[in-house]
Protein backbone atom coordinates (compact mmCIF):
# COMPACT_ATOMS: atom_id res chain seq x y z
CA UNK A 1 0.00 0.00 0.00
CA UNK A 2 1.40 3.43 -0.98
CA UNK A 3 1.01 5.98 1.77
CA UNK A 4 0.79 9.70 0.99
CA UNK A 5 3.75 11.48 2.60
CA UNK A 6 2.87 13.61 5.60
CA UNK A 7 2.72 17.33 4.90
CA UNK A 8 2.22 20.15 7.39
CA UNK A 9 3.52 23.49 8.58
CA UNK A 10 3.47 23.95 12.34
CA UNK A 11 3.50 27.72 12.95
CA UNK A 12 4.30 28.63 16.57
CA UNK A 13 3.15 32.16 17.36
CA UNK A 14 3.37 34.16 20.55
CA UNK A 15 5.04 37.12 22.16
CA UNK A 16 8.85 37.30 22.43
CA UNK A 17 10.34 34.90 25.00
CA UNK A 18 7.13 32.89 25.30
CA UNK A 19 9.00 29.67 24.44
CA UNK A 20 8.36 29.32 20.70
CA UNK A 21 11.93 28.50 19.70
CA UNK A 22 12.51 26.07 22.56
CA UNK A 23 9.36 24.14 21.66
CA UNK A 24 10.12 24.26 17.92
CA UNK A 25 13.58 22.78 18.42
CA UNK A 26 12.18 19.97 20.55
CA UNK A 27 9.46 19.31 17.94
CA UNK A 28 12.08 19.15 15.19
CA UNK A 29 14.18 16.68 17.20
CA UNK A 30 11.05 14.57 17.76
CA UNK A 31 9.99 14.52 14.10
CA UNK A 32 13.31 14.18 12.25
CA UNK A 33 13.98 10.48 12.94
CA UNK A 34 10.78 9.47 11.16
CA UNK A 35 10.24 12.45 8.83
CA UNK A 36 13.55 13.36 7.25
CA UNK A 37 12.35 16.37 5.24
CA UNK A 38 11.76 18.80 8.10
CA UNK A 39 12.77 22.44 8.16
CA UNK A 40 12.79 24.85 11.10
CA UNK A 41 12.55 28.57 10.38
CA UNK A 42 12.91 30.75 13.46
CA UNK A 43 12.43 34.43 12.60
CA UNK A 44 15.10 35.62 15.05
CA UNK A 45 17.66 33.17 13.70
CA UNK A 46 16.75 34.02 10.10
CA UNK A 47 17.27 37.73 10.85
CA UNK A 48 20.67 36.99 12.42
CA UNK A 49 21.90 34.83 9.52
CA UNK A 50 21.06 37.42 6.91
CA UNK A 51 18.03 35.80 5.25
CA UNK A 52 15.75 38.41 6.83
CA UNK A 53 18.48 40.86 7.84
CA UNK A 54 17.01 43.80 5.95
CA UNK A 55 13.54 43.40 7.47
CA UNK A 56 12.36 45.25 10.55
CA UNK A 57 8.99 45.56 12.25
CA UNK A 58 7.05 47.84 9.93
CA UNK A 59 3.80 46.46 8.57
CA UNK A 60 5.41 45.94 5.17
CA UNK A 61 8.44 44.19 6.67
CA UNK A 62 6.24 41.93 8.79
CA UNK A 63 4.29 40.93 5.68
CA UNK A 64 7.55 40.24 3.82
CA UNK A 65 8.76 38.14 6.77
CA UNK A 66 5.58 36.04 6.77
CA UNK A 67 5.85 35.56 3.01
CA UNK A 68 9.54 34.54 3.21
CA UNK A 69 9.05 32.12 6.11
CA UNK A 70 5.94 30.62 4.50
CA UNK A 71 7.84 30.05 1.28
CA UNK A 72 10.82 28.50 3.07
CA UNK A 73 8.66 26.20 5.21
CA UNK A 74 6.57 25.10 2.23
CA UNK A 75 9.66 23.65 0.54
CA UNK A 76 9.67 20.84 3.12
CA UNK A 77 7.22 18.04 3.79
CA UNK A 78 7.15 19.33 7.35
CA UNK A 79 7.90 22.95 8.11
CA UNK A 80 8.16 24.53 11.52
CA UNK A 81 8.01 28.32 11.85
CA UNK A 82 8.40 30.53 14.91
CA UNK A 83 7.23 34.10 14.53
CA UNK A 84 5.32 36.49 16.80
CA UNK A 85 2.54 36.84 14.18
CA UNK A 86 0.81 39.62 16.12
CA UNK A 87 -2.46 40.30 14.38
CA UNK A 88 -5.38 38.47 12.80
CA UNK A 89 -4.33 39.96 9.44
CA UNK A 90 -0.83 38.46 9.74
CA UNK A 91 -2.27 35.07 10.71
CA UNK A 92 -4.68 35.19 7.78
CA UNK A 93 -1.79 35.94 5.41
CA UNK A 94 0.00 32.80 6.62
CA UNK A 95 -3.25 30.84 6.16
CA UNK A 96 -3.71 32.22 2.65
CA UNK A 97 -0.14 31.31 1.71
CA UNK A 98 -0.06 27.82 3.24
CA UNK A 99 -3.67 26.69 3.04
CA UNK A 100 -4.61 23.45 4.76
CA UNK A 101 -0.99 22.64 5.55
CA UNK A 102 -0.95 25.42 8.18
CA UNK A 103 -1.47 24.64 11.87
CA UNK A 104 -1.36 27.85 13.97
CA UNK A 105 -0.19 27.07 17.49
CA UNK A 106 -0.31 29.73 20.21
CA UNK A 107 2.56 29.67 22.70
CA UNK A 108 1.94 31.81 25.76
CA UNK A 109 3.53 32.77 29.03
CA UNK A 110 2.80 35.54 31.54
CA UNK A 111 4.54 38.87 30.99
CA UNK A 112 6.81 38.60 34.05
CA UNK A 113 8.09 35.19 32.91
CA UNK A 114 8.69 36.41 29.34
CA UNK A 115 10.68 39.41 30.60
CA UNK A 116 12.74 37.21 32.95
CA UNK A 117 13.56 34.80 30.10
CA UNK A 118 14.36 37.65 27.75
CA UNK A 119 16.86 39.13 30.22
CA UNK A 120 18.90 35.90 29.92
CA UNK A 121 19.17 36.07 26.11
CA UNK A 122 22.28 37.47 24.41
CA UNK A 123 20.11 39.78 22.27
CA UNK A 124 16.94 40.66 24.14
CA UNK A 125 13.79 40.85 22.03
CA UNK A 126 12.22 43.46 24.26
CA UNK A 127 13.67 46.88 23.75
CA UNK A 128 13.73 49.61 26.40
CA UNK A 129 11.92 51.92 23.96
CA UNK A 130 10.15 49.73 21.41
CA UNK A 131 9.35 51.18 18.03
CA UNK A 132 5.69 52.12 17.53
CA UNK A 133 5.34 49.22 15.10
CA UNK A 134 6.94 46.57 17.34
CA UNK A 135 4.89 43.35 17.23
CA UNK A 136 4.48 43.10 20.99
CA UNK A 137 2.70 46.45 20.95
CA UNK A 138 0.14 45.31 18.40
CA UNK A 139 -0.42 41.79 19.81
CA UNK A 140 -3.97 40.47 19.56
CA UNK A 141 -4.78 37.17 21.27
CA UNK A 142 -5.53 34.54 18.62
CA UNK A 143 -9.19 33.58 18.40
CA UNK A 144 -8.96 29.99 17.16
CA UNK A 145 -5.49 28.45 17.35
CA UNK A 146 -5.47 24.70 16.76
CA UNK A 147 -3.43 24.30 19.95
CA UNK A 148 -2.55 26.59 22.86
CA UNK A 149 0.50 25.88 24.99
CA UNK A 150 1.19 27.70 28.24
CA UNK A 151 4.91 27.48 28.91
CA UNK A 152 4.50 28.37 32.57
CA UNK A 153 4.16 24.63 33.11
CA UNK A 154 7.29 22.49 32.93
CA UNK A 155 8.60 22.54 29.36
CA UNK A 156 8.29 18.76 29.04
CA UNK A 157 4.49 19.00 29.42
CA UNK A 158 4.28 21.54 26.58
CA UNK A 159 6.68 19.50 24.44
CA UNK A 160 4.63 16.35 25.00
CA UNK A 161 1.39 18.12 24.02
CA UNK A 162 2.99 19.65 20.93
CA UNK A 163 4.58 16.40 19.75
CA UNK A 164 1.36 14.47 20.35
CA UNK A 165 -0.58 17.06 18.34
CA UNK A 166 1.96 16.93 15.48
CA UNK A 167 1.97 13.12 15.43
CA UNK A 168 -1.82 13.12 15.22
CA UNK A 169 -1.83 15.64 12.34
CA UNK A 170 0.82 13.69 10.45
CA UNK A 171 -1.13 10.44 10.86
CA UNK A 172 -4.08 12.19 9.23
CA UNK A 173 -6.02 12.71 12.43
CA UNK A 174 -8.29 15.63 13.04
CA UNK A 175 -7.11 18.64 14.99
Amino acid sequence: MNQVPASAVFWLMGLPASGKTTLARRLLAHLQPEHHDCGLYDADEQRATGVLRELGWSREDRIATIEALSHAASRHSIGIVTLVTSTPTERQLAADLLGQRLHLIHVGAPEELRYARDALRPSPAYRANPAPDAPELSWTEPEHPVLTLNTTAPVDASVKALCSFADNVLRGGTE
